[in-house]
């Protein structure tokens, strides 16, 4: 199969990884790390693995102007909604945005009349001296959907076929639209302590990590007001006081005093401010226009991005 991926950067490296496993043609698009991928590959340490591999996809700088099977597009959230307009010239079967995605409007209207997905990537990470420094479970996950419908079966199977290897899954869900939301939900608010902490989340206590939860459900609470469904399906049994709130509380601590804690939240936040503080404006912008209910943890919190 023919891939073409937009986004080099710890998360769009991986999954290039996963599509070249897979036995596919692939091919990267890469502006400034242009030099060092066509004369050393694509290099990952996956860190919790204690591996590094190396893989030689095809380098571009610019669109070929070729036709592609699926087109991977790997972007902080500001930078996905910046290359639309290429991505809808693009000569492609099927487009998949992945990321996080606060402004889906745009990619509606500039996209219309594309076939296309959205999607994101359980890993994290970042690059440094030419290396894809990556932290990700034994499992990686990509969840997809389209925007307020599950993606179609013809997409699934398209997408699952790219990614059929060992170490990766592909898990669909009903509504993407809802997963971005409610994974801002559960993101921002140990982004904000992270940012109080100065990226050093071992400095985090226990209120700290109580304020996570309490401005989580707050968020949630007030997302199911406006009528977005939870996604993924049954996640706000992890916030309503229950035997799972107490299991989620545990997984906050431990992550805050592992490694995990440490690539998973504390690497993205110091490599990606600009997108963490996009995300909020956007959810910011959201409030504004769709009434502000009482979310007075959130919002104690929210200055806290400042200290970034």
């Amino acid at each position: 199969m023919r891939i073409l991926v937009y986004g080099v950067g710890a998360i769009g490296s991986l999954l290039t990884h996963f599509l070249c496993e897979a036995g596919n043609d692939v091919t990267i698009v890469a502006r400034s790390t242009y030099e060092e991928l066509k004369n050393n590959g694509l290099v990952i340490r996956h860190h919790l693995q204690k591996k590094t591999t190396v893989d030689h996809p095809r380098v571009l700088k610019k669109y070929d102007g070729a036709h592609y099977d699926i087109v991977f597009s790997v972007m902080q959230g500001q930078q996905q909604v910046a290359l639309l307009p290429v991505l809808a010239s693009v000569d492609a079967d099927l487009l998949v945005l992945v990321g996080n995605n606060m402004e889906t409007d745009k990619c509606e209207e500039l996209l219309a009349g594309r076939r296309h997905v959205y999607a994101f990537q359980g890993s994290a990470g970042h690059r440094e001296n030419g290396i894809a420094v990556v932290g990700r479970l034994p499992a990686t996950d990509l969840t997809v959907g389209g925007l307020h419908e599950p993606a179609s079966d013809a997409d699934i199977s398209l997408i699952k076929t790219a990614l059929y290897t060992k170490g990766y899954k592909v898990t669909p869900v009903s509504s993407m639209y809802g997963y971005y939301m409610y994974h801002f939900a559960e993101v921002m608010p140990y982004c904000y302590l992270c940012y109080h902490v100065g990226c050093d989340l071992k400095r985090a206590d226990r209120d700290g990590i109580k304020k996570v939860m309490t401005a989580t459900k707050e968020c949630f609470d007030y997302l199911r007001l406006q009528g977005i469904p939870v996604m993924p399906e049954g996640e706000e049994a992890y916030y309503d006081g229950g035997a799972k709130t107490f299991s989620m509380y545990l997984l906050y601590r431990l992550m805050s005093r592992t490694v995990l804690g440490d690539l998973m939240v504390a690497d993205h936040c110091k490599n990606a401010v600009s997108e963490m503080k996009y995300l909020d404006s956007k959810f910011e912008e959201y409030r504004e226009s769709h009434g502000r209910s009482f979310m007075p943890v959130w919002d104690e919190m929210r200055p806290w991005l400042n200290e970034a």
